[in-house]
Order: structure tokens, then sequence, then C-alpha cells
């Protein structure tokens, strides 16, 4: 009862907002599978504390008591949250400096490539010009008269 009573504020910023408003039932239902507390009845201390929901528990009581950051949660990327759950970082920001790293090696590795075929070019057109000039065809070359 007393969830209830406190989400009653987060629907009238919701309204005030413009924001879709979710049932307090469908939030409930939520939160119960996502914590999956002992008792379906009331939820203790040792459900949120669970190693398995402690990423999630928080969405609870932003639900009650944060609407920007339980709006943000509701419109997360369910793929992006698996990929960050399953991968080796530690933080975000490990997370972020990985991908930039690799995107500028990449950068980095695609200019030194351009250089090489610009590099293969000059060294194929320098030796196409030695191959005319010595024919006497062209070039700053003397007239044999």
């Amino acid at each position: 009862m007393e969830m209830r009573s406190l989400y009653v504020a987060q629907l009238q910023r919701m309204q005030c907002l413009g924001h879709e408003i979710v049932p307090f039932e469908d939030i409930l239902c939520q939160m119960m599978d996502m914590i999956k507390p002992a008792s379906q009845e009331y939820f203790v201390v040792q459900d949120f504390l669970q190693p398995e929901c402690s990423q999630v528990s928080g969405a609870l009581f932003d639900a009650l008591f944060n609407l920007n950051k339980y709006l943000q949660f509701e419109q997360r990327d369910p793929f992006m949250e698996r990929q960050k759950r399953e991968d080796e970082f530690k933080c975000d920001w490990d997370r972020f400096v990985c991908i930039d790293y690799n995107r500028l090696a990449m950068e980095v590795e695609a200019r030194e490539e351009e250089a090489m075929e610009i590099d293969w070019v000059t060294v194929d057109e320098d030796e196409d010009s030695d191959d005319f000039n010595s024919l006497g065809l062209g070039g700053a070359s003397e007239a044999p008269f």
C-alpha cells in the first residue's frame, strides 16, 4: 500500500510532463519479475541484496522516487543492457575507452593503407616515365643531331 501511495506522485509528474502513464500494477508486475522476491506479498531487504538482482533493484526505487531515472530505465535498449552484462568491462568508461581506441586504431590503419597505395602509384608512375625516357621519346633528353 505504501508503494502505491508513493507511485501516485510519480503518476502526477508523468501526466504533467506528457509521458505515457504506466499503471502501478504494471510496474509492480515488472518489479516482481525482475527482483523475484521470496514472498509474492511484499519485498524485504534480502530480496534487493540478491546477487542476480542487484543491478536492477534500483529500478524499483527509481520508479517510486526518481522519475527521470525511471524513464531512462524504461527507454533503455535491452540488447545493449545484455551486452553490458556479458562483456568484460567493469564500467561504462572502460567500455567507451576500448571502443574509441579501436575506432582510432582502425582510422590510423586506414590512413596508413591509403598512404601505401599512394606510394605504390607513385613508384609505378616513376617506373613508367623512366621507360618512356630510356627510349628517347620524350622528356628532357637532348636531340640526337
